[in-house]
């Protein structure tokens, strides 16, 4: 456990930024005094009961000095200011725990902030090619259900210190009133700490990671059934998915019935233990001391240092095991955040002259080369098509150009400087990208058109006069029309001259379509070719297309055969 325990101080300070460490360290102080204050609250206690219940102790001790002091009168306006500090001070005890908690969740909530973002910024940084290997279901899982987990996980580091030196303090005063006493209810206790701690944390980290796996399967369950509502409608296979679903979540409930009644398993076994302890302390201190008034302050005492001691052992015990439930979560997010990301620049790139290639090569990790020593130039203005059967390599080829896929071997030339890391950035902002499938989400025509980049209404109405649907949208409500999610509330030709309004939305200078009409009826693709090559002007236009219909207007075709060029 110890390990465990070491090897999540090293994960999580890794994941936390050099602000948050050093507000850690603030909040592990503030946890320190929070235990001297709790300790205080329950020491005053027997000196309050032993004075009030014989006034003759005010003759003698501290309490003959503070009633010299301030010149009481007699002892009983004594106890009755006493019995008033003791409650102001309690007043301020809940003021500051309430004040603790408060900074503790906003220092968790602004952990998870920060751990979410890293990752987010990670996974936007990695690869394409990398990412074309994982699935998205896991990653939003990560984001939005793991990350949740670390925050929380550290809030249930630092109630374990709270609760660790309150009851250490704690301790140390039953200690003074009487050591022995002491000594045999912590053999006991020890005994019990040790076989319920181990049987519970060895289970929670089994629980932990069924929990996460089935939190991956319901998330895949769910992404791929709203991804492919028409595909499931059609097959009317509602039944296995359903069945796939409730699987998962049975799993999940499962494992949090059982981890929720586990984290109360301890509460009830110690505190029935630890007060049956303490009614056989009471009949001990009575055959022993012989004396009502010496047993009530101690009694008092020791119930209220064993009431508040016995759940704050629970709260530890509550604690490891949600820190070792949250083992597989605390993993997967250091892990993640190690991830291969590219270290982009934005280093200036002009684009007047030419796009060439030299001796191009690319493969993926799953198979061998899909692209074979391709060497190219494409002149700008340009009005250049990739033909060739499915599976040649055109997409790969042309995702090489616009700097999505870096090639495993020879160089992309821009203007004859080469692109690198340090200007891609550069490159692919003056790339407009019409895609086979257009995503639109659920938003207005303006959010999908403007997607990322900064608004401007001008531009946007630009854009889709440019694509020739703006006639369409003021028949709607204009560019606040509402898509439905992957365009569903718009026709295929309309969601496509959306997309082509986003990719001309930033005016790029070289505009790309990738099998972008291929999906649609001849004459709406006839009508839509027409106006992309009238709003293409002067850019450089780069199509994939199988129908030769659809690239009767290029200059230049390129065939593409087995992953090399075949005809120019």
């Amino acid at each position: 456990m110890l390990r465990d325990l070491k090897s999540t101080f090293h994960k999580l300070t890794f994941l936390l930024d050099k602000r948050r460490k050093l507000f850690l360290i603030v909040l592990f102080f503030a946890s320190i005094f929070l235990s001297l204050v709790e300790t205080a609250g329950i020491s005053v206690i027997m000196p309050f009961i032993s004075v009030a219940t014989n006034p003759e102790l005010i003759e003698v001790g501290w309490y003959n000095f503070f009633f010299e002091l301030f010149s009481f009168s007699d002892p009983f306006r004594f106890i009755i200011v006493f019995g008033i500090l003791i409650i102001a001070f309690y007043f301020f005890r809940s003021i500051y725990f309430i004040g603790y908690n408060y900074v503790l969740n906003r220092f968790s909530w602004g952990a998870y902030k920060h751990f979410a973002a890293n990752l987010f910024k990670t996974y936007l940084a990695m690869p394409y090619k990398v990412y074309t290997q994982k699935n998205p279901s896991v990653f939003m899982q990560v984001i939005t259900g793991e990350a949740n987990r670390i925050a929380n996980l550290l809030l249930d580091l630092m109630r374990i210190f709270s609760e660790a030196f309150t009851v250490l303090l704690l301790y140390s005063l039953m200690l003074m009133v009487n050591w022995r006493i002491t000594l045999i209810l912590t053999a006991v206790l020890i005994v019990v700490f040790v076989v319920v701690f181990n049987t519970i944390i060895r289970k929670s980290k089994t629980l932990g990671a069924k929990r996460y796996e089935a939190s991956i399967s319901l998330n895949k369950t769910l992404w791929g059934t709203f991804n492919n509502f028409k595909f499931i409608k059609l097959k009317s296979n509602e039944t296995e998915i359903f069945k796939s679903f409730t699987d998962s979540t049975k799993k999940i409930s499962r494992v949090s019935v059982i981890s929720g009644t586990l984290g109360k398993v301890p509460r009830s076994i110690l505190e029935n233990i630890g007060f049956s302890l303490l009614i056989g302390t009471v009949c001990f201190i009575i055959w022993r001391y012989e004396s009502a008034a010496l047993v009530i302050p101690v009694i008092s005492m020791y119930a209220l240092a064993l009431y508040r001691m016995l759940p704050g052992i629970n709260n530890i015990l509550s604690h490891f095991n949600s820190i070792a439930f949250s083992h597989k979560a605390l993993n997967r997010v250091y892990e993640d955040t190690l991830l291969e990301t590219d270290k982009e620049g934005n280093n200036y790139l002009e684009f007047k002259k030419s796009i060439r290639g030299e001796g191009l090569s690319f493969s993926y990790q799953t198979g061998g080369e899909v692209i074979k020593e391709i060497s190219f130039e494409i002149q700008a203005g340009d009005r250049v098509a990739f033909v060739g059967e499915s599976g040649s390599g055109k997409t790969t080829l042309i995702d090489i150009i616009i700097g999505v896929y870096r090639p495993e071997n020879g160089n992309l030339y821009i203007d004859d400087v080469l692109l690198d890391n340090d200007n891609i950035r550069c490159w692919r902002r003056k790339i407009g990208y019409i895609p086979q499938n257009i995503y639109l989400f659920d938003g207005t025509i303006a959010e999908n058109v403007s997607f990322g980049s900064d608004f401007n209404e001008e531009k946007i109405i630009s854009a889709l006069k440019k694509a020739k649907i703006w006639d369409f949208l003021q028949t709607k409500n204009g560019i606040h029309t509402q898509v439905g999610d992957r365009g569903i509330q718009l026709s295929g030709g309309q969601t496509q001259r959306v997309g082509i309004a986003r990719a001309l939305y930033d005016d790029p200078d070289v505009l790309v379509l990738d099998e972008a009409t291929s999906a649609l009826d001849d004459m709406t693709e006839g009508e839509i070719m027409n106006e992309i090559y009238d709003v293409s002007g002067n850019k450089t236009l780069i199509i994939i297309a199988h129908r030769l219909s659809t690239v009767e207007r290029c200059n230049r075709r390129i065939r593409i055969g087995d992953g090399k060029i075949v005809a120019d």
